[in-house]
């Protein structure tokens, strides 16, 4: 196993400011820190002009806990997914993180917003979004950055998103972004649809989002990514 710099030895609890050592306990002062957060970025009417904004948001949302907010993890990192058996998303590896970065931005500057209709509009969002959370850019943190993307960006493209909608259902929401991410087999109907949905405001009270692929999605349980490397899904050949 990889040594993570990340997490205090012998433990799966990140390093924090607060120097807390109880994941459960850190867990409760990462919600309440980045809710405060999340309340200021609106506020404020952050706005995304490029790719790397979303580091921004990161480092907003986590800075008061971890010096690495905002910062490309340095590590290489794996998460069992439930709904791929246990497999791992092919994260993109840290060494080639600013690289992917890059060439997204590179797409993100040449996408005229003002040319598309509002379906495109979401389509264009979908696709952002879930590059970015493929890329992965950080330790922790990276679907709780890229729903604040999604909001921002949806409201780039002159849409709103009833954001409480998308909290309500995170954990359908975080499984859409898992299954947007396969590759030849992606399946990103899902995401297409919530987001669509969250925009809408369609759906809102039907029992659509209580199960993702024949899976209950209340069962689903968050845990740690680690350094221990798991079965993937395969990953392209200039990942390195």
């Amino acid at each position: 196993m990889i040594k993570d710099p990340y997490v205090y030895e012998g433990t799966d609890v990140l390093i924090n400011k607060l120097n807390i050592r109880d994941s459960e306990k850190l867990d409760r002062a990462e919600s309440d820190f980045a809710s405060l957060a999340i309340s200021q970025l609106r506020n404020e009417d952050f706005k995304i002009d490029s790719i790397f904004d979303l580091l921004e948001i990161h480092r907003r949302l986590f800075s008061a806990l971890y010096d690495w907010a905002g910062k490309p993890r340095t590590i290489n990192i794996y998460k069992a997914e439930p709904l791929l058996g246990g497999k791992s998303i092919d994260y993109v590896f840290a060494s080639y993180i600013d690289t992917a970065l890059k060439e997204l931005q590179k797409e993100f500057a040449t996408t005229d917003w003002g040319s598309l209709n509002p379906s495109e509009k979401i389509e264009k969002v979908c696709y952002f979004v879930s590059e970015f959370w493929h890329i992965h850019p950080f330790r922790e943190g990276n679907t709780r950055t890229s729903a604040m993307a999604l909001y921002f960006l949806i409201k780039k493209a002159g849409l709103h998103v009833n954001i409480g909608f998308l909290s309500r259902n995170g954990k359908f929401f975080r499984n859409a972004l898992v299954l947007s991410c396969l590759y030849s087999s992606s399946k990103t109907g899902y995401l297409l649809g919530i987001v669509t949905d969250s925009v809408t405001l369609k759906n809102e009270i039907s029992g659509k989002y209580e199960t993702i692929e024949g899976t209950e999605v209340k069962k689903y349980s968050y845990s740690h990514h680690t350094t221990n490397k798991l079965e993937t899904i395969k990953k392209p050949a200039d990942w390195k």
